[in-house]
């Protein structure tokens, strides 16, 4: 049997979770908190934002909580990629894990959002 793709809710979900514990071991030192708090704070609205977008009263509505995953998404890339290149991490391998579901959703949300645009265009 085939294995059921994963929900785009629940895979932001799993991110938003992974950067909590990403978070929880970084270094109490001025980068590993300004980093970790930066990580916090994306992951987490970006899959905030999305389970909000589905309850979106317009397209437009819907396109516009998509461009703020997308921005978080991007943004939680990048700190993953400074957490990682300045080794504030004890688990790097863990760390590149999670940067690459980072560059993974981004690339899924690079094309939701162009989608979404599209279709407000054709509606507008």
């Amino acid at each position: 049997m085939e294995k059921k793709p994963e929900d785009l809710e629940t895979r932001l979900e799993r991110f938003a979770v992974s950067g909590v514990l990403v978070t929880e071991k970084m270094p109490s030192t001025p980068a590993g908190r300004f980093y970790a708090d930066q990580l916090l704070r994306a992951s987490g609205s970006a899959a905030l934002n999305y389970a909000e977008s589905q309850g979106g009263a317009t397209h437009r509505d819907f396109t516009n909580k998509l461009k703020i995953v997308f921005k978080e998404l991007r943004e939680a890339h990048m700190a993953l990629r400074i957490i990682h290149s300045a080794g504030l991490h004890s688990d790097l391998p863990g760390v590149t894990t999670v940067r690459q579901e980072a560059a993974e959703l981004v690339a899924i949300f690079t094309a939701a959002v162009r989608t979404a645009e599209q279709r407000s265009a054709r509606k507008g």
